[in-house]
């Protein structure tokens, strides 16, 4: 789940674990299986609704409530106000709290209906109309109106507020009219009189906002949390306390304040306009490493955990039926500083790529992961295979182009990554690769979590560093966009590439995602070249669980569909 201020903070706290990451804004609530369209007046607008621009999938159902409580695992998450959430971590939580006015099919990552029942937009996509429901309430019994959704996207747009995902709002992504005013401090923000100028409350259940550009993919991108309802007295009569117990619309609601390092309690929200939760309690247990996390799966005190990379060829024979893996939307890569010498030096860049045997660390280490072969995963909409010429093993190549670059000083290189996640194995196996191949000295550094955060947003990258992007939304762009455009948050490498940022901007103005993919092709191929990150693997996520529940499920975004599971007994 990784991103900054443009992208969002679609980083993984684990890399072998993976998935989506847009699915989870909320899949849980969506009941309908499809939506009425709207008729528009003729030549004035066009209505899209549910999965328009999706095949059609089977909205996965959610078994009869059976009460009882269980527990699953997640990272100290540095946020759960869906507003901030930046992380896989927080969005595990904050999904369950939060509807937003789309959601997420699990069974197949479609737009389905959340608060909104239906959409239409004009014929340029620059004016959407949602139309809302009015049954949705938040857990305090106050209705979710078009109101708190105009102050809750403005919230996250306003840089009083300090979101890392406010990026979501602007340019490249959504691009809310006003939003540049606001975020760039030229508005009032929410403390004023003067919110977002695209967004209107046309009735307490009609939401209207217009783009400043137009905008095709605005109800995938408006599924994401930063663009949450908040209630608005709520929030102001205790700022400082709202991330510490949020107050949702969602399937769940917290017990009590989050217990920071220890967990995150909710309840079911048996007011929820959708079909209720199964459990009456969810614990999402915090851990700081997974080797602690899998040995309390298997003693029995945690229900549902991840897997660390050393147990992941044991994990199926010992669990059985009680193990999971799918596939997923997401992309793990190493990063390298673009405008930091010498990995400004794009035949460093290469000569680093082609000493990697990524055929033997998914095999031995990544067990169930795939090889990257591009930057974009199969699985997304627009995704070009082998578009990575440099992701094949060529100790060779490899040497030749690392003395033609004039290498790094002194032959020495550190990694960096976030430790107790199970990336140790395979960072090792990298760098011993880097040092055999191109006879340096590599070595690896693991930071806490926080403390890589902390590299990386605030001191900035000097060298090779672990990253891992799982979508916000099913389209190339999203992997794209994020990572590699130069006005993005997410773009921790640095990259600067005036044709590829036309491609995005030709990408995300089209008025139809298939208009968009020759765009999107041929800016896979324009990074395919200049190598600004190392792909590595196309992700999986997996999960192991105790005999204390079953129909454990993840969506296709890699996140947990936790309101399905049942306790047993």
């Amino acid at each position: 789940m990784q991103s900054t201020t443009r992208g969002w903070l679609r980083w993984f706290a684990i890399f072998a674990v993976l998935a989506l990451v847009l699915v989870a804004c909320g899949d849980g609530g969506a009941e309908e299986e499809t939506t009425t369209t709207t008729e528009a007046a003729a030549g004035e607008t066009t209505t899209t609704t549910a999965a328009a621009e999706e095949e059609t999938t089977t909205t996965t159902e959610a078994p009869a409530a059976g009460g009882g409580q269980f527990s699953t695992a997640i990272s100290e998450p540095p946020f759960i106000d869906p507003n901030l959430v930046q992380d896989s971590e927080g969005f595990e939580v904050a999904r369950l709290m939060f509807d937003g006015l789309t959601l997420y099919d699990p069974a197949g990552g479609a737009v389905v209906p959340g608060v909104a029942e239906s959409w239409e937009s004009n014929d340029d996509k620059t004016v959407w109309t949602f139309n809302l429901r009015d049954d949705s309430f938040f857990t305090n019994g106050d209705p979710v109106t078009a109101e708190a959704f105009v102050y809750g996207i403005s919230r996250t747009a306003d840089p009083d507020t300090g979101s890392r995902v406010s990026y979501h709002v602007g340019p490249g992504y959504a691009d809310v009219l006003g939003f540049e005013e606001v975020n760039g401090g030229e508005g009032t923000g929410v403390s004023g009189d003067e919110l977002l100028e695209g967004l209107k409350a046309v009735d307490d259940y009609t939401l209207e906002v217009t783009l400043a550009r137009s905008n095709a993919l605005l109800p995938k991108i408006v599924a994401h949390p930063a663009f949450s309802p908040i209630p608005q007295a709520v929030f102001e009569a205790d700022p400082a306390g709202w991330n510490e117990m949020p107050i949702g619309n969602g399937p769940y609601k917290m017990q009590g304040p989050w217990e920071h390092d220890v967990a995150i309690f909710l309840d079911r929200n048996e007011d929820y306009y959708g079909a209720a939760g199964v459990a009456d309690v969810i614990e999402f247990r915090i851990y700081a490493d997974l080797a602690t996390e899998y040995r309390d799966v298997q003693a029995g005190n945690l229900d549902v955990g991840r897997i660390p990379t050393e147990e992941l060829a044991n994990a199926p024979a010992e669990f059985g039926d009680r193990y999971l893996l799918i596939s997923s939307g997401s992309f793990g890569y190493i990063g390298l500083p673009n405008t930091v010498a010498p990995y400004d030096n794009v035949k460093l860049r290469q000569a680093l790529s082609l000493a990697i045997d990524r055929e033997a660390i998914t095999e031995r280490i990544l067990i169930g992961t795939s090889p990257a072969t591009g930057f974009v995963p199969p699985v997304a909409t627009g995704a070009v295979m082998d578009a990575c010429p440099y992701c094949t093993y060529d100790p060779d190549l490899a040497v030749q182009l690392y003395e033609e670059s004039g290498g790094v000083p002194n032959d020495e290189l550190v990694m960096r990554f976030n430790a107790g996640s199970g990336h140790e194995d395979w960072v090792e196996a990298v760098t011993t690769g880097w040092s055999q191949v191109l006879g340096v000295t590599a070595t690896f550094e693991p930071l806490e979590w926080a403390a890589y955060l902390d590299f990386l947003f605030e001191v900035g990258p000097d060298g090779p560093y672990r990253l891992g992007w799982q979508w916000d939304y099913p389209s190339a762009y999203n992997f794209l966009a994020p990572l590699y455009e130069s006005t993005s948050g997410d773009n921790y490498s640095g990259y600067v590439n005036a044709d590829f940022d036309a491609l995005m901007e030709q990408a995300i103005t089209s008025l139809s995602e298939e208009e968009a993919l020759p765009f999107l092709a041929e800016a896979q191929a324009i990074i395919g070249e200049e190598i600004p990150v190392i792909p590595m693997t196309f992700g999986t996520e997996r999960r192991v669980w105790t005999e204390n529940v079953s129909n454990v499920q993840l969506n296709n975004f890699g996140f947990g569909l936790w309101e399905n599971v049942v306790v047993n007994g």
